[in-house]
């Protein structure tokens, strides 16, 4: 199924096509699948129904489509951009984010239908839906060449790894909540908070001029 919508939106007009993307995200991310409304997304992306079920054929199909297109679009995004080279895990995790917040600016509703998808939907059909993203790829960008000699001698990595990730990615939803808007993304400022939250951790868990060695 999703192969032959992937076909049928090639000859799609871009412009119509991410303003129905945005306008879906954030009425999925509003609500549940079967509150949402294709009328409040037409009306919100100044489109025609006729045109949205061209592109679609079902409201399911376009429920999908979005879950496919979050997941690689995302994904791939971070895959490709990631230095690899770079062995600091709190850089890297700030890249990871900064990219997330990248695509938020183009896509501001993103994080709020994540967060309902993903949610309520099983990960088998997730699995259904995109079956060539690869968690295993994915999860690597946490692992692959990580210099874990920064860290403090005696200290419990693992679970400082994940102190850090679970705050700036909470961080980072809630920034993501709130962009609303391209104007929204300064990214000078956010840069700028999150380096103070990694000066942060870097105190508590890495070596003494650990910096020097990234």
């Amino acid at each position: 199924m999703m192969k032959e919508l992937l076909k049928r939106l090639e000859n799609a007009d871009s412009k119509k096509l991410n303003r129905i993307i945005n306008s879906a995200m954030k009425e999925f991310g509003e609500n549940d699948f079967e509150r949402a409304s294709t009328n409040n997304i037409i009306e919100d992306a100044q489109v025609s129904k006729g045109l949205l079920f061209h592109y679609f054929g079902s409201k399911e199909n376009l429920y999908h489509y979005l879950i496919y297109f979050t997941i690689t679009t995302m994904s791939e995004k971070i895959l490709k951009e990631i230095d690899w080279d770079k062995g600091d895990i709190l850089e890297r995790i700030w890249k990871i984010i900064y990219m997330k917040l990248k695509l938020a600016s183009e896509y501001p509703f993103i994080s709020d239908f994540s967060v309902q998808a993903f949610l309520h939907t099983p990960l088998e059909e997730i699995i259904e839906i995109a079956p060539n993203f690869n968690m295993e790829d994915y999860n690597s960008i946490y692992t692959k060449n990580i210099d874990y000699s920064l860290f403090k001698e005696g200290l419990d990595i693992e679970k400082a790894v994940n102190v850090v990730r679970w705050s700036l990615d909470r961080y980072g939803e809630e920034l993501m909540r709130n962009m609303k808007t391209k104007e929204d993304f300064h990214m000078e400022k956010l840069a700028q908070n999150f380096y103070n939250y990694l000066d942060f951790f870097r105190n508590c868990f890495y070596k003494e001029g650990s910096d020097d060695k990234c």
